[in-house]
């Protein structure tokens, strides 16, 4: 065999189990390694600190005996034989399911597994249990509280929420909904989507809309339960179109444009609207030390995911990124009640915002948003709401206190008298 027949034999050798990429089901695909240059900016916003569901994170504490991760593997095998209990459904039974479902489950991930079926399948259903499990002692959180030794400690469960809304720290949703309604849950408790709304809410984001359709996975439950409520989400018919550029809340406020904060409760967060008064009304946003891993994660999601599927979340946080250069802007916004600073420094706000869309696709914006940007530019490029201002300003510096007002009436009165005096003496001339 000559050198040209011998890599013609490596290459078909090589080729020979290999599809094309189109024959991969790219369209199942949701769950993503973060890119890298947007996980640069902050890379511990996307990786779990206490447990890792799915194999993304396993390699980072494999070994290591000490590692809090490996506590939480000994624990997730406790949750699997407590669900066993609770179901009284045979192992076998989940895992023949799971055997049905393996090859939909691998295509959710967008890169390739190296797990062999068994290795791959146990994984998936010792952390899809555990998820359940505990989702079901939170429900009845009263009856496990003393019982359970996640629910004993405050910062292992907050942790634990916080680790489950991660991108890469995924299960496939329907893996989960799946088992659930196998085990007979769905007959003693809600439906396993309203259970993990309830488990994984935060109020202080937004997510107080529990979506009508199931998510794609956690993550994507976190995107959809703010923008189920939404009166501006994109529709397939509007056309998108890009904004470079918006005035700060300083810039605005200066020109004259009041900020008000919704009054509505039930207002979704993305649910920005501008009058001709010159009024933009924001709801509130809460900013906490979370905030930065709850909104990236998120970004991350709609920058991978490859659906037709709005990027709302990335359009509002733009939009609050060009609102927001300094910490002058967050305290406009702070000062009219829209932002509740949960950090305490201004400056930190708005670092954190705008390093929020940092190596990110700038979005087009659907048509709501795209004609409330060019309204607040419009405002106040417009000389006429610049000099109203300016007077305003005039008037709010000499006439804010009564005596600064008592003095001008009484020199305008004298200058009145002396013009009348003046008047009088010439006409007594003649």
């Amino acid at each position: 065999m000559n050198e040209q027949q011998c890599l013609e034999t490596k290459l078909t050798n090589m080729l020979q189990n290999v599809k094309p990429p189109e024959m991969y089901g790219f369209d199942m695909q949701c769950i993503y390694r973060v890119p890298p240059d947007i996980r640069e900016t902050n890379p511990k916003a996307y990786t779990p600190r206490i447990v890792s569901i799915g194999h993304f994170h396993k390699a980072c504490y494999a070994g290591n005996e000490d590692s809090i991760f490996e506590s939480m593997e000994e624990l997730k095998v406790n949750y699997l034989k407590a669900f066993l209990n609770r179901t009284q459904v045979p192992v076998g039974t989940f895992v023949v399911t799971l055997h049905a479902l393996e090859d939909k489950i691998r295509s959710c991930y967008a890169v390739r597994i190296k797990y062999n079926s068994d290795d791959f399948l146990k994984m998936i259903l010792i952390d899809a249990c555990f998820i359940i499990e505990l989702f079901l002692r939170l429900y009845r959180y009263n009856y496990w509280r003393g019982k359970d030794p996640v629910l004993l400690k405050d910062w292992m469960r907050m942790q634990i929420r916080s680790d489950l809304i991660l991108l890469e720290n995924q299960l496939p949703f329907f893996v989960l909904e799946q088992l659930y309604n196998l085990a007979g849950m769905n007959q003693e408790f809600p439906s396993f989507l309203q259970i993990s709304f309830n488990c994984l809410k935060h109020e202080r984001y937004g997510t107080t809309s529990c979506p009508t359709e199931s998510p794609k996975h956690f993550t994507d439950l976190m995107r959809t339960s703010i923008i189920s409520s939404s009166k501006f989400v994109l529709r397939e018919e509007e056309e998108c179109k890009g904004i470079k550029h918006v005035y700060s809340a300083s810039q605005l406020r200066e020109a004259g444009l009041k900020f008000k904060v919704s009054l509505n409760e039930n207002e979704c967060l993305l649910d920005l609207t501008y009058s001709s008064e010159g009024v933009l009304t924001m709801p509130i946003l809460n900013i906490t030390e979370n905030s930065e891993m709850f909104f990236r994660n998120i970004l991350a999601f709609e920058e991978c995911h490859l659906s037709d599927d709005t990027n709302i979340i990335t359009q509002y946080l733009v939009i609050l990124d060009f609102v927001i250069n300094t910490e002058k802007d967050v305290n406009v916004l702070v000062d009219n009640k829209i932002i509740v600073n949960w950090m305490g420094d201004a400056n930190k706000v708005a670092t954190m915002v705008n390093n929020l869309d940092s190596n990110l696709a700038m979005p087009d914006f659907n048509s709501h948003y795209y004609s409330l940007c060019n309204s607040l530019n419009e405002f106040y490029e417009n000389p006429r709401n610049k000099y109203k201002a300016r007077f305003r300003l005039f008037i709010n510096e000499y006439f804010d206190a009564p005596w600064t007002i008592a003095s001008t009436v009484a020199a305008v009165v004298l200058l009145l008298l002396t013009v009348i005096q003046t008047i009088c003496s010439i006409i007594s001339l003649f």
